[in-house]
């Protein structure tokens, strides 16, 4: 009986620690939530005076809009609100409480409010804000859905933002010898897949690290398209002067007042993304194609026993996710911004690993997590653009911080597919 209690002991005071931890950590979560509630009363009364002129084009790009005013401190007081009732019921249900609902809720007013106050009082125009987010987006959601296919598979994927800068020089090259502009898209996701097999060769054949390979991508990649540009595209500037992809305006759709200019005259790159992750999320979880997929990140031993060729198909899987990412690179030649410069894709890739893992490999919540960074993108320029009193590093650095609150502090704990990474030898 003595033995019976001493062994259970131990189990009591474990739970009891876990308890204990898990209390302290909603006591911390729900003091910060109330400092940030009375932040966002203090931003109140600060602005007490600052009225928010914002407006929305209602028929087309550049034509009349509908003007939208209203007192910035009223977001802020419904941002507090919010917040010290997450805080309240944080403190009251302890670990318990889903507090990241809460805080979903919340982060929209903080936005806003953040944003009216910048503006203080300058109109700015959402239309240009929303169609921006989309745009810039699209590529960052095809370099997601291309990081999520290669490490379903198995495979780790860090090279998407060498493949991105790779799309872009050949691209921007493609398209000024043709002289069209599809060819760029298509020169972007031929010289992506390529690399792509490169990547698989040395993680898979050579059994070099996969983070390791990546990496050395990604460096090489820098290293290359600045020697082209500074070596060759300079020189012959002919060599850099791409048709560019401008926006579409999708007939019927494109004429629903407010709407049609928001969702229906965007970069075709942004119509891609969404018919990219409808179909691959079809591909990935209804098709034999797709269990295979992910039977071989998961457990490839269990797959390779059931007739499936794993190493075949992951090579196939990372040819298909480099054509996906070098696709998405050629967007950053092409999109506009008048051709191919050093650094173009800015960490763009980075930022689309990022969406994976916010999405939990799964497509769609990726291509949310994209358009929060693209908002943050769209806003940082459109402020730039008004002329708002902040230090242009501040503004172009918004992007990459949204990056990391997101993935350090607001998505949790995240399970990748098992075996991705891990060397595997086909029986």
């Amino acid at each position: 009986m003595s033995a019976a209690k001493k062994s259970a002991t131990p189990a009591v005071r474990t739970m009891g620690a876990e308890e204990l931890k898990a209390l302290r950590g909603s006591r911390i979560r729900a003091a910060i939530f109330a400092i940030f509630a009375l932040a966002a009363f203090a931003a109140a009364t600060a602005n007490g005076a600052t009225v928010a002129n914002l407006s929305l084009w209602l028929d087309t790009i550049g034509g009349s809009d509908a003007l939208i005013s209203f007192p910035v401190s009223i977001v802020w007081i419904a941002a507090g609100l919010v917040l010290g009732a997450v805080a309240t019921a944080q403190y009251r249900r302890g670990g318990s409480y889903r507090w990241r609902i809460g805080f979903a809720v919340a982060a929209p007013l903080l936005v806003l409010a953040t944003f009216t106050t910048l503006l203080s009082g300058t109109p700015a125009n959402l239309t240009v804000l929303f169609t921006g987010t989309f745009n810039y987006a699209g590529p960052v959601a095809i370099g997601a859905l291309a990081g999520i296919i290669s490490e379903r598979s198995g495979v780790l994927n860090i090279a998407i933002e060498g493949k991105f800068l790779l799309g872009a020089l050949s691209g921007a090259v493609a398209s000024s010898i043709f002289g069209v502009a599809i060819a760029g898209p298509v020169a972007g996701a031929v010289l992506g897949g390529l690399v792509g097999l490169l990547l698989a060769v040395l993680g898979l054949r050579y059994k070099v690290d996969q983070i390791v390979a990546g990496t050395v991508i990604n460096l090489g990649a820098a290293g290359i398209t600045t020697f082209v540009y500074l070596r060759v595209l300079q020189v012959h500037s002919e060599f850099n002067n791409p048709v560019s992809i401008l926006p579409v305006k999708i007939p019927i759709l494109g004429d629903i007042p407010i709407i049609g200019n928001i969702f229906f005259t965007l970069s075709p790159y942004a119509y891609a993304a969404v018919i990219l992750i409808a179909f691959f999320t079809y591909m990935l979880f209804r098709t034999r194609w797709g269990l295979r997929l992910r039977a071989s990140g998961e457990m490839p031993a269990a797959a390779g026993t059931v007739g499936v060729d794993v190493m075949k198909l992951r090579y196939r899987a990372m040819i298909l996710a480099g054509a996906l990412a070098g696709f998405a690179g050629s967007y950053l030649a092409l999109g506009g911004t008048g051709g191919f410069g050093m650094g173009i894709s800015a960490g763009r890739g980075f930022i689309a690993l990022a969406a994976l893992i916010f999405g939990a490999w799964k497509p769609w919540n990726a291509l949310g997590a994209a358009l929060i960074f693209g908002f943050a993108e769209a806003a940082s320029t459109l402020l730039s653009i008004l002329g708002v009193g902040l230090p242009p590093q501040v503004l172009l650095a918004v992007p990459y911080v949204m990056t990391i609150i997101v993935v350090a502090g607001l998505i949790g704990r995240v399970r990748g597919p098992a075996s991705a990474g891990r060397p595997y030898e086909q029986g």
